[in-house]
């Protein structure tokens, strides 16, 4: 079994840090999967080991929203994305890399914790999502299956559009208005 770990912590409990960097060297046992983040294993990790470390990474305030949120809601439809999406405060001034998308906001969503994750709750995890994707067919596919599946609404996805920021969302907004006529 494999663990992710902030390198801080294993300081803390003693372990030197020299001899974290030759256990992190390349053929080592362990690896580094971020900055100042550990997987405790060399096989390559999993995507449930990057969503440890990236919410390691981010902080105590960070929430898992998009696709990876709606995965751990339930919704299995939908591929992963190249970047795991994270919600922070917008006082914190953590910045991004290659492997995770920290979003600044002033409007954290509603918690929901699941597998010791913290993740957006599916309304505003579905809309993370929806503008994060720039093609319009997975975009209204994306929506679809999140109400399709029961794990929103359209009412719900319509005032999580309202009460949010209005960057990125006027192609969500059409592929709602398009559900919703041919809901009705």
């Amino acid at each position: 079994m494999t663990h992710v770990i902030k390198t801080k912590d294993l300081k803390a409990a003693g372990v030197p840090g020299y001899v974290i960097d030759l256990k992190c060297r390349p053929g080592g046992p362990w690896q580094r999967l971020l900055p100042g983040v550990l997987l405790l294993g060399s096989a390559p990790p999993t995507r449930a080991e990057r969503l440890r470390a990236a919410v390691a990474y981010a902080g105590p305030e960070a929430v898992v929203t998009g696709v990876d949120a709606l995965h751990a809601h339930g919704l299995r439809d939908l591929p992963p994305p190249p970047r795991i999406h994270l919600l922070q405060p917008s006082t914190t001034r953590r910045s991004c890399t290659d492997h995770v998308l920290l979003e600044r906001t002033t409007r954290p969503p509603q918690v929901v914790s699941r597998h010791g994750l913290p993740l957006a709750e599916p309304a505003r995890a579905t809309l993370d999502a929806a503008r994060q994707e720039q093609d319009p067919l997975r975009q209204h596919h994306l929506l679809a299956t999140a109400i399709r599946s029961g794990l929103c609404t359209v009412p719900a996805l319509a005032a999580e559009l309202d009460a949010g920021s209005q960057r990125g969302t006027a192609t969500p907004r059409r592929a709602l208005s398009l559900l919703t006529a041919l809901l009705h």
